[in-house]
């Protein structure tokens, strides 16, 4: 008979075939480590077959689906089961939520290699959940996750949302390219790496409330007001 692996060395198991299943496959591409996959869009066999040999599975899939899957194929006493999810808190699996964001292009190594991982307090350590990869991890109380996820979909995916405003706008209403906001875009980013507290500008860090109205007029019509509105009022509590 052959060496049973460890968690070292046994393959990991990815379910899923979305956008992190597809980067973590190829993270652990980079670091040569052996990958074993299921996907219900490719049911080639059942989960506990394709996977039998994983000590470690992820369960890269939509946060709804992460608890029916485990008790549809449970118990996998052996497995060490894994959910990406920010906000989902379950007995059924350990959360390790990535703490990047993650687009069409794939990464290179180091950054795979830089990207934090969120756990709970009082769970399985990062060595234990992943002890092929040498990951940043912190902790959180697990009560603490939909909060704590609200603020990267805020901080993420909301200023995304605004910098598509301004480039949709720039181009429909005056034929100026995306690309003509984009140093202010990068000085943005960096400003607020290097000097956090510095980094605002405009009229609300000067006080004038003149400007803002000017602008919360100009945006009447626009959904965008009470966006401009909402901020005002976060600025002036942060304030």
């Amino acid at each position: 008979m052959g060496q049973v692996p460890t968690s070292e060395t046994a393959p990991i198991g990815i379910v899923g075939d979305g956008r992190v299943a597809r980067h973590f496959h190829h993270y652990f591409d980079l670091l040569g480590l052996p990958v074993r996959t299921w996907s219900r869009r490719k049911p080639a066999a059942r989960p506990v077959d394709a996977l039998a040999m994983c000590r470690t599975i992820l369960l890269l899939i939509s946060d709804t689906a992460i608890v029916p899957f485990v008790r549809e194929w449970a118990p996998w006493p052996d497995k060490q089961l894994v959910h990406f999810s920010g906000s989902l808190v379950t007995d059924l699996a350990s959360g390790a939520h990535p703490l990047m964001s993650f687009g069409e292009t794939l990464y290179d190594l180091a950054t795979y290699r830089s990207i934090p991982f969120i756990l709970n307090e009082g769970g399985p350590s990062f060595s234990v959940l992943l002890p092929q990869l040498e990951n940043p991890s912190f902790t959180i109380p697990p009560h603490d996750r939909p909060y704590y996820h609200a603020l990267c979909v805020m901080a993420g995916n909301f200023s995304t949302l605004l910098w598509l405003k301004l480039f949709d706008e720039f181009s429909a209403r005056w034929g100026i390219p995306a690309t003509a906001a984009h140093p202010y875009l990068v000085r943005t980013a960096a400003n607020l790496l290097t000097d956090p507290d510095g980094a605002f500008t405009g009229p609300l860090t000067r006080g004038d409330a003149q400007t803002v109205a000017a602008n919360l007029e100009a945006l009447d019509h626009d959904p965008f007001r009470g966006v401009y509105a909402a901020f005002t009022r976060a600025y002036a509590s942060r304030s």
